[in-house]
């Protein structure tokens, strides 16, 4: 009997690591992510086909992100844009820009 609490223990602390692990592995692939810290990511978008975006941004991407290609466009509310660009190897990257053609960065106040 008093072997019992011993094992109860180690087969909670066994659980516990494997939810531990679990989590660890989830912010690894979250942190693969970038530009995820905007208030523009609160917003509402509505996704427009890449032709709808203004030639200002289309010109920028093609630019400032030369080895990536634009895959999704979405447009909100304020004329804010976001961008789903995406490598050759699949690895995508989200950006923000204004109807300018302007890049919106995470310390950009929103005017």
């Amino acid at each position: 009997m008093k072997k019992l609490p011993m094992i109860v223990a180690i087969v909670v602390s066994i659980f516990s690591a494997q939810g531990v692990v679990a989590q660890d592995e989830l912010a690894v692939l979250s942190d693969d992510l970038e530009f995820r810290d905007y208030e523009y990511e609160q917003q509402e978008y509505t996704e427009i086909n890449i032709v709808e975006l203004p030639l200002s941004i289309q010109e920028a991407a093609a630019k400032d992100f030369a080895e990536l290609r634009i895959v999704k466009a979405y447009m909100s509310k304020d004329n804010t844009y976001k961008i789903i660009l995406q490598d050759k190897d699949d690895n995508t990257k989200v950006v923000f820009a204004s109807a300018n053609g302007e890049w919106i960065k995470p310390n950009d106040n929103k005017s």
